[in-house]
């Protein structure tokens, strides 16, 4: 397994800057971040700037495992649908343009959606298909992530929008914190989300007042030893993604580097103690 950095947690850095910081703390992966206020929206980034970028990346061996998405693909806003389409066909191109050596990715959470999981499952599938048409287009895959306190929640849920999908340009965005914040247990997750995922993400979180409270990995009591014995017993061997939530990103002592190379020494030294090799 080899560990990432999602720009995310490096709101105002160009990931030309952040690349070669990253790496010399001991990342081999940047996930980007791709949404207006960052500095990676592909707006910003023509075809000079993707190139020299793809080149930095590979001078500092490190490789994109994703580019990331805040759509809200469940919306029921006017035009929402179609303007998501467009946000994801720049973001889809962005992952061509960026990864080599393995299948471009994006990922989002899917926002979004009333009413019973029933319907809700439906037209999630109905929507995505969209989505997978676009994927399949330009060689990427969509990977839709799970996430606390919306519709699409629990691994089950996942489970049967890929089955009922059967398409393999649509996989799923693993973040086991928004199943460990209400007690799912990694046993519960990890072997059934693996067969099915394309990313990962990691962060530590907690419940607080009936409301969710993202950390640092490292900062919460989450056993991140035993998730990459069980993510590698599940046959995982890719890219651990660190995703700083912005409830630590806004904090006024919040400091970009410091938090990278603590979320690094917290998960090296759990492959260590679970015997995992990078």
């Amino acid at each position: 397994m080899k560990l990432a950095y999602g720009t995310y947690g490096l709101p105002g850095v160009m990931p030309e800057d952040a690349a070669p910081r990253l790496a010399e703390i001991g990342y081999e992966g940047l996930e980007i971040t791709a949404i207006d206020r960052f500095c990676a929206d592909p707006d910003k980034m023509d075809a000079a700037r993707r190139e020299k970028l793809r080149d930095l990346l590979q001078e500092h061996g490190m490789a994109v495992p994703s580019i990331m998405l805040l759509l809200k693909v469940m919306g029921d806003e006017e035009g929402l649908h179609e303007q998501n389409l467009k946000e994801f066909r720049k973001a889809a191109q962005l992952s061509a343009d960026l990864t080599v050596g393995r299948t471009p990715v994006v990922t989002s959470t899917m926002g979004g959606g009333k009413g019973p999981w029933e319907d809700f499952r439906e037209e999630l599938v109905r929507r995505l298909g969209d989505y997978a048409k676009i994927a399949e287009e330009l060689g990427v895959v969509f990977a839709i992530e799970p996430h606390v306190g919306g519709q699409f929640d629990v691994p089950e849920k996942a489970v049967w929008v890929m089955d009922n999908m059967k398409h393999p340009s649509i996989k799923v965005n693993f973040d086991i914190s928004h199943f460990a914040v209400v007690d799912m247990t990694i046993d519960q997750c990890v072997p059934v989300l693996v067969p099915h995922a394309v990313h990962t993400h990691v962060k530590d979180g907690r419940m607080v007042d009936g409301k969710v409270k993202f950390l640092l990995p490292g900062e919460g009591d989450f056993d991140y030893a035993a998730y990459f014995k069980a993510m590698a017993d599940a046959g995982w061997d890719d890219f651990i993604t660190v995703e700083v939530s912005g409830m630590v990103s806004n904090r006024p002592d919040y400091e970009p580097y410091q938090a990278a190379q603590f979320c690094f020494d917290v998960l090296s030294k759990a492959m260590e103690e679970a015997g995992i090799a990078r």
